[in-house]
């Protein structure tokens, strides 16, 4: 007779047998997805045929300081303690409180210090780190570098503080007007980490980022006036803003004196130039409301992610709004109803003839959704697959993207927006395009980078990207 052991050996080990036969056809058959997906976004993704040709961008930057968020806290001994969101930094802290409110979430986020010395004394601890990078920082500056690197041809000029280290790092190719120049670098810190990194008892479910900084130019838009000064001679075709978000550390009175100036020049500008506007982490609902009511009718095409749209709709009563701050990716649906509301509430339509925005660029970690009036966007099936396919190359740090290097990540069945029925996802046809309530809509899967080597900036790549395969209809 053979012993139980031995049954149980021989059954153990069949049983492996068997797992790894399935995972290896599960992995062929997921590749074979990410191939499909990777070819329609190929086939699908072609030049505008009016292109921008010149683009003017401002008004944030500075020095990013990359770092591992693990390996910082470290080596300033913080362990965990309280998870809780701070708006605002003031101590060493409620720096530790923040991160792991967001780390223990896997969301991205951005806070500023007020007190800097202390901001400077945690600058310090990173600088001395083995491993970290110098990169090109800030909204509006990576979006300009993005611009230079997928259109060469194209004249960019960047409005925006630049102090000696900047000014090594940015392309020749963009023009940087003197009155740029600052004497000395802001320098933000990115406290980045990936998924399965643990800190104390908590653990990071995506890879994702924490922003800090200290600054004074961009905290106080002090380029603002400067960057509407530059246009005039520089005549562009396109224009880029970001930065907005930096205004959250000054006094309330500070922020509507520099939200009413925005508002006024962009008033100002003729109609036939489009305006982008690249929102970022916010944590006030009143400063969030009055960039809603006062800047979005103002500007003709908006870009954001799930936390900044949800925080949108929470703020000012829109749908949805329980999903601000909840775990893991918002349902395809929810975000759409979101956009929906966001252009009907604040877009140009039948009601509101003098609204300016016909566009909304929305993109996250696995999904992205692009919602347009049409008469005023063309080429968008194309902008969008761009902008996806360009989060998966630069997260994966790689010029073509190879499917054993990446995930799909979204349900393979789900509603399009609220009263509509379910649909199975088509790999075949992965690029999904509507009508709803007068706008047109756009949705694209992104494939997720396993193993990312760069997480900083990715929204600002989706969106430059994007935009620059957009085709815009201008009106007089």
């Amino acid at each position: 007779m053979i012993p139980k052991i031995l049954l149980l050996a021989v059954l153990a080990i069949f049983i492996a047998y068997l797992y790894q036969k399935w995972q290896a056809n599960e992995d062929i058959y997921s590749d074979e997805i990410d191939k499909s997906i990777i070819s329609a976004w190929n086939a699908s993704i072609k030049l505008p045929s009016r292109r921008f040709s010149r683009i003017s961008v401002g008004v944030n930057s500075n020095v990013d300081l990359i770092v591992s968020g693990i390996q910082l806290l470290k080596s300033l001994k913080v362990l965990p303690g309280n998870q809780q969101n701070h708006n605002i930094l003031t101590t060493v802290e409620d720096f530790e409180e923040t991160f792991g409110f967001f780390f223990s979430k896997g969301m991205a986020a951005e806070r500023a210090f007020t007190v800097p010395d202390v901001y400077n004394s945690i600058i310090d601890v990173a600088d001395g780190l083995p491993e970290k990078e110098y990169y090109i920082g800030g909204n509006a500056a990576l979006m300009a570098e993005k611009v230079v690197s997928l259109h060469p041809d194209a004249k960019v000029q960047y409005v925006g503080p630049v102090g000696p280290k900047l000014r090594e790092l940015m392309p020749p190719s963009i023009s940087i007007p003197e009155l740029s120049n600052i004497p000395r670098d802001e320098v933000h810190l990115i406290m980045e980490y990936s998924v399965g990194d643990t800190w104390g008892n908590l653990q990071a479910p995506v890879a994702n980022r924490f922003i800090s900084s200290f600054d004074e130019s961009n905290s106080k838009m002090t380029m603002l006036e400067s960057f509407f000064m530059s246009l005039e001679s520089f005549r562009p075709d396109l224009i880029i803003m970001s930065g907005l978000h930096l205004l959250e550390g000054q006094t309330k009175e500070f922020f509507n004196e520099k939200i009413k100036t925005l508002k006024d020049r962009l008033h100002a500008v003729p109609k036939y130039i489009p305006v982008h506007l690249e929102l970022a982490s916010m944590s006030s609902g009143s400063f969030l409301e009055a960039i809603l009511d006062q800047v979005l009718p103002a500007i003709s095409s908006l870009g954001l992610n799930e936390q900044e749209l949800s925080f949108a709709s929470h703020s000012k009563g829109g749908p949805h709004s329980e999903e601000y701050l909840a775990r893991g990716q918002p349902e395809v649906h929810k975000i759409v109803d979101m956009m929906l509301w966001l252009l009907k509430t604040y877009g140009q339509t039948k009601q509101r003839v003098n609204s300016k925005l016909t566009r909304v660029h929305f993109h996250s970690l696995t999904y992205h959704i692009v919602g347009v009036v049409s008469d005023f966007w063309q080429n968008n099936e194309a902008a969008l697959s761009a902008g996806t396919r360009i989060a998966g190359r630069q997260a994966c740090d790689v010029e073509s993207l190879n499917p054993e290097e990446v995930d799909l990540k979204i349900p393979m069945q789900f509603k399009l927006f609220s009263g509509a029925a379910e649909r199975k996802f088509n790999q075949n046809d992965p690029i999904i395009s509507w009508d709803l309530e007068g706008f047109h809509f756009v949705f694209s899967p992104v494939l997720i980078c396993k193993n990312p080597l760069k997480t900083v900036g990715l929204g600002d790549s989706i969106s430059a990207t994007g935009l620059m395969y957009s085709e815009f209809v201008p009106r007089q």
